[in-house]
């Protein structure tokens, strides 16, 4: 078992003018997990290397500047995000990746080979830097009960209160699978002395995540969370995962999805 000081939080660096949104709720992401802030900058041709490793250098010495007590790396990687997932997680302990919501199309890719759960945010507004109301949307996966890891992080390291949005099923069966999701979370969440809510949403369970976003102003929601696709066919590549859609429609509400289909990373503390 790693050491807990040793796990990551990375923020992905492209230096555009978005990365300082990410680096934002990179550091308060850190300072909620208490743990290291890690900026990751990867290069392809031997001409950039030099210039990244420098931007990169001088990104990491203007936060150590600012935030002498926050331990801070950075990293630079040959190729991509995707083809760096396993080694990000097995060499460097990465638990989160951070990324910008416009970067979702390039971030899904590597989110697809990921066990690291990824935040998508959009901006640096305070009441989103929060994290203290976390919308959780229940449906009839088995995934639900996954989701619910990290909103357990933030509700015993952060105080976060746990919205439970819940679907609307008609048939038994999905009815019995949702209950069944339902009263594990519960369980999970008091027995973790995470404080939470249930909320009856109106649709069923492929709309709770739409449901979930349309009112997250209305419960004062500054972060959302779910399993992304159990299953991904070829129609889903080519129209668009369901969570692809879900974070650009976000605004500004951070996005934190776990990849159902891998073994999720786990916090130490």
């Amino acid at each position: 078992m790693p050491n807990h000081s040793d796990q990551k939080i990375v923020v992905v660096c492209d230096f555009s003018e978005t990365m300082k949104d990410v680096v934002v709720h990179g550091v308060r992401m850190a300072d909620i997990l208490k743990k290291e802030l890690c900026l990751v900058a990867f290069w392809k041709n031997i001409s950039q290397k030099n210039n990244i490793q420098d931007r990169l250098m001088l990104t990491s010495k203007k936060l150590k500047s600012n935030l002498p007590d926050r331990p801070i790396s950075c990293l630079l990687l040959q190729s991509s995000l995707r083809n760096n997932m396993a080694k990000l997680a097995d060499e460097y302990e990465a638990v989160l990746i951070m990324m910008h919501q416009s970067k979702v199309q390039s971030g899904l890719k590597a989110f697809r080979e990921s066990t690291i759960a990824f935040l998508f945010v959009n901006g640096s507004l305070p009441e989103f830097l929060q994290y203290k109301n976390v919308l959780l949307p229940v449906d009839c996966r088995k995934a639900s009960k996954e989701a619910a890891l990290w909103p357990s992080y933030l509700g015993r390291f952060n105080q976060s209160v746990v919205h439970l949005i819940y679907a609307k099923e008609s048939d038994p069966d999905q009815f019995r699978i949702l209950k069944n999701n339902l009263d594990f979370i519960q369980k999970f969440f008091s027995n973790l002395n995470v404080r939470h809510r249930l909320i009856a949403g109106r649709s069923g369970s492929w709309g709770i995540f739409n449901e979930t976003l349309t009112h997250a102003t209305d419960w004062k929601g500054d972060v959302m969370t779910f399993a992304g696709s159990t299953y991904i066919s070829l129609i889903d590549l080519i129209i668009g995962l369901p969570e692809k859609k879900i974070v650009r429609k976000a605004g500004n509400l951070p996005i934190l999805i776990i990849n159902p289909r891998k073994d999720v990373c786990i916090l130490c503390d």
